[in-house]
């Protein structure tokens, strides 16, 4: 995994030297939830939120373009613990991230609107949040084998379109989390994956 991470830097590093790069900045709303399987069946409990996020864009051949962005998203969600007892415990948390989504866009022109839509692989690095464990509110403490806090790094799929008029464009992004947050590997805890949709309004730096 982080000789995967370190590639993809020095790509993205080495890229611009040699293409024609465009950058940009975006902000929205977010809503993010989390997602649990259990016995075949999906359970979310989500909220609001918000991200923010600056972007690169590199155009790699006609209408294909590499866009990697840096965003700071505030997300959590809802989810249970402790199944396999006579009362599962809830748990509402509120947390910040740093999200690294590198998407392949596809963009055409339509009467002086450009359009675009793409997808690639994302991470996901938690930094700081609460949470509230029946009514009680304390600091989330990422990655501990031995609390019920999600785990400290994850992995998804981005999906997103975008239309740009005038150096001004709007976004609708998706995050699909893959990778199970439970906290622990209890018997009878179900698995559990951050997903979120952010819808931004943003503005391209276009020489």
């Amino acid at each position: 995994m982080k000789k995967t991470i370190l590639t993809l830097l020095l790509l993205l590093l080495i890229l611009p030297l040699s293409a024609e790069v465009t950058y940009g900045v975006r902000a929205g709303g977010a809503y993010s939830s989390l997602l649990q399987r259990r016995d075949d069946l999906l359970k979310s409990g989500g909220r609001f939120g918000y991200s923010i996020a600056g972007l690169m864009d590199i155009r790699l051949y006609h209408r294909l373009s590499l866009r990697p962005e840096l965003v700071f998203i505030n997300q959590g969600g809802s989810y249970y613990t402790r199944y396999g007892f006579p009362d599962a415990v809830q748990h509402k948390c509120n947390y910040f991230s740093v999200q690294v989504p590198v998407n392949v866009m596809y963009t055409f022109t339509y009467e002086g609107v450009k359009f675009g839509a793409g997808g690639g692989p994302c991470i996901d690095v938690p930094l700081w949040g609460h949470t509230k464990t029946n009514g009680h509110r304390r600091l989330m403490d990422f990655g501990t084998r031995t609390g019920d806090d999600l785990k400290a790094f994850d992995l998804g799929v981005n999906v997103g379109i975008n239309i740009e008029y005038s150096r001004f464009f709007f976004a609708i992004n998706a995050f699909c989390g893959v990778l199970n947050r439970s906290p622990l590997k209890k018997e009878a805890e179900p698995s559990l994956y951050q997903n979120n949709v952010t819808f931004s309004l943003g503005y391209m730096f276009r020489r």
